[in-house]
């Protein structure tokens, strides 16, 4: 008795918790939310034994893809990944490859823009800036790959098609604070690299 009473006591906590978040979301937002969510229902999607009921998950995601700081800029950078297999084991971890490969895309590309602009401010000139904001990233490659090894799940779900395969989606987000860190980062290490470049080419002048 006392176990039914606190799954009771868990589930309505949950339900309230999405009912607080779908309110926080704008009118459209909360209009886009019931549709997806009804478009979920009848394409058969579920989750696993567990888990957070979908449409907890799904007001989750849509709360936190709604989320701006006080500049009006996106706090999550939220990617989503699909994956059809026989094995839903298999299916998921290509899912989650899929969503950190989409993340890594938009944080690359917000990485480029934030260090453009960093250089631009230290009288760099637009392509000169561009370049070398290119060149960084591309240096980046494991920094980011590292930030992207536990990003946050929004929602997981699956559904199985009727050739009999399991179709599996997720979720994730990482903050946009990564962003600020890996350009400052990845500026200073920049600038230690040029230093030393410099220091090699005194060198190299005085033998």
């Amino acid at each position: 008795m006392k176990a039914i009473k606190f799954f009771a006591a868990l589930f309505m906590m949950f339900a309230v918790s999405a009912s607080v978040n779908a309110q926080e979301l704008s009118k459209a937002n909360q209009k886009l939310l019931k549709k997806q969510l009804k478009e979920f229902k009848s394409e058969g999607w579920k989750v696993n034994p567990g888990q957070l009921p979908l449409q907890t998950q799904l007001t989750k995601a849509f709360s936190t893809q709604s989320e701006v700081d006080a500049m009006g800029y996106d706090v999550w950078i939220v990617g989503e990944g699909r994956s059809t297999g026989t094995i839903y084991d298999a299916a998921r971890t290509q899912a989650l490859t899929v969503a950190k490969g989409e993340i890594a895309t938009k944080l690359r590309t917000d990485l480029t823009s934030t260090i453009e602009q960093d250089l631009a401010n230290e009288q760099y000139g637009a392509d000169e800036a561009e370049s070398i904001a290119k060149t960084i990233v591309a240096q980046q490659g494991r920094s980011i790959d590292q930030q992207l090894s536990r990003p946050k799940t929004l929602m997981e779900c699956w559904r199985k098609l009727p050739n009999g395969n399991t179709e599996v989606l997720i979720r994730c987000a990482i903050s946009s604070e990564t962003v600020s860190k890996l350009a400052k980062a990845a500026i200073q290490q920049a600038r230690r690299d040029n230093l030393l470049k410099d220091v090699e080419k005194v060198k190299a002048k005085n033998e």
